[in-house]
């Protein structure tokens, strides 16, 4: 009698393919982890910090122009950006001087770094933070804000600490102008202004770098990076967009009151509109001119 030819489903069919997929996962995590502990040089930096009512008043406008309240809450308090299975927890942490803060025991400088490249004391580098986009803010400016968050009103208050899912990992690794660990994606060497640029087109370029995390680096709109995918996409603000399509008055009235032209009101969550109510009647018009050159 014949012997039964058994032919058995064969493992390597699985396996293979498996430890394959095991190789990627691990590759990527490792690549990502060596981003995340990755060490940075300390930049130094000596800027006077003030402590008068104008400066810290100044530190407040910046602080809501440059989009601080939106990650990190109105209070400055902290806030969770997204808890999800695709993203991980990200969490924006308490920036005032109360118990519970990242920056209670940061000096001045260490402050700064944080701010402008994003890296903090121990030299790795912060977690979902534009840093790289701060660093056009010229010294004046930034010392104001740094005095602001001096005086604010401290609040207590201890946020838990990002963790980053493999989703969000694997996001990164093959979209790497994400801003998950923004140090990496800092320009060096680093220079700083003084003040404002003289030019009225340089001051309306400098204005609208508050926008370019979204709009994008020449305002033309398109995918935001690094938010969820249900997020609507940002218009462009050139000539083939708002400043082509609405007058002066009109993009004033939305940014002061977030209600476009057609009626439509604003999400703050998408635009956060109030933050460019801080701007001044001047600072719109230098905004606009710098729009229509787009």
């Amino acid at each position: 009698m014949a012997p039964e030819n058994n032919k058995g489903f064969p493992i390597q069919a699985i396996a293979i393919p498996l430890l394959i997929i095991m190789m990627i996962v691990l590759a990527i995590f490792g690549i990502t982890e060596s981003d995340r502990l990755r060490s940075y040089p300390l930049t130094r930096y000596n800027i006077p910090i003030p402590d008068d009512s104008v400066s810290i008043l100044h530190g407040r406008r910046i602080v809501h122009i440059r989009g601080c309240v939106d990650c990190h809450g109105e209070q400055l308090a902290g806030s969770i950006l997204q808890k999800s299975l695709h993203t991980g927890l990200i969490a924006a942490p308490n920036i005032t001087m109360g118990e519970g803060s990242v920056i209670r025991e940061y000096s001045d400088e260490e402050l700064i770094r944080v701010i402008r490249e994003g890296v903090r004391p121990n030299g790795k580098s912060v977690i979902i933070m534009p840093s790289h986009k701060f660093q056009v803010i010229h010294q004046r400016d930034l010392a104001s804000l740094v005095a602001y968050l001096r005086h604010v009103e401290p609040v207590h208050r201890a946020m838990p600490r990002s963790k980053i899912n493999f989703p969000m990992r694997l996001y990164y690794f093959v979209s790497r102008k994400m801003a998950l660990f923004p140090a990496n994606l800092v320009q060096r060497p680093i220079e700083m202004p003084e003040s404002s640029p003289s030019d009225r087109l340089a001051t309306g370029k400098y204005i609208a770098s508050s926008c370019v995390g979204c709009h994008g680096h020449h305002l033309e709109g398109g995918p935001i990076p690094g938010v969820p995918p249900s997020w609507p996409e940002a218009p462009a603000l050139g000539r083939k967009g708002v400043a082509g399509a609405w007058t002066k008055q009109e993009f004033t009235e939305a940014m002061t009151m977030g209600i476009t032209p057609d009626g439509r009101h604003l999400n703050e969550i998408y635009m956060p509109w109030p933050a460019f109510g801080q701007l001044t009647e001047s600072e719109y018009d230098l905004l606009w001119e710098y729009m229509q050159q787009l």
